[in-house]
């Protein structure tokens, strides 16, 4: 455990310790409520050996840290680990320290707090595999591309598109396996690639056009 890490999990076992508890919602019902209601509050889920952690401000969830025995995330790739089945016990926390802690774990695009894993997803070989969040780096000329369409394939299946962000970025949460993949650029030149994800979670770049 890094010393960041460490020191977040202290300060929010003290707070905690002196928090209210509030009562016991599934992700989706926890989210809907406190926005209705504005609270400022820390969720908490824990099974077995991984944790997470949700910070709400002002009804809005404002960070995520997920905990496990590999390592800590924080963020942005904390909220893509949420499956969307998580029952959180939520705790009603002050204004500051809700905003200090999420500070360090800030999600910026909130709509991966609403994403879950689907069920539909195909699984392939008699291992079934494990989930995780794979992200892409769009790259051209050595300069990361805006508004790219990516798509993720098993055989003739596409199980998911989405486009590339500001930063050239776009992330899926799957199984782990290998997939091939397309890219689309605004000019409708389409480029192939193939991805072995095995990991829960991986980030790399892909060159298009060289």
């Amino acid at each position: 455990m890094n010393n960041r890490t460490s020191e977040i999990s202290s300060i929010i076992d003290e707070v905690l310790s002196n928090a209210t508890f509030v009562a016991s919602y599934p992700l989706d019902e926890l989210i809907r409520s406190a926005e209705e209601s504005g609270v400022n509050g820390i969720g908490v889920y824990e099974e077995k050996e991984r944790k997470f952690f949700l910070m709400f401000e002002a009804g809005q969830p404002e960070g995520v840290i997920y905990v496990d025995p590999k390592g800590t995330l924080f963020g942005d790739k904390a909220a893509f680990l949420l499956s969307g089945k998580e029952t959180f016990e939520f705790f009603q926390v002050s204004q500051p320290m809700v905003n200090a802690l999420a500070s360090r774990c800030r999600v910026f695009d909130k709509s991966h707090l609403k994403k879950r894993l689907r069920e539909e997803l195909p699984t392939f070989g008699g291992k079934r595999p494990s989930p995780g969040v794979l992200c892409l780096i769009i790259v051209k000329d050595g300069v990361t591309q805006t508004g790219i369409r990516v798509s993720i394939k098993k055989g003739r299946q596409i199980i998911a598109s989405d486009m590339t962000t500001s930063d050239g970025k776009v992330c899926f949460k799957l199984l782990n396996g290998k997939y091939d993949c397309t890219a689309v650029d605004r000019d409708q030149a389409m480029y192939t690639f193939m991805v072995d994800f095995n990991h829960r979670y991986a980030e790399t770049t892909i060159e298009i056009g060289g």
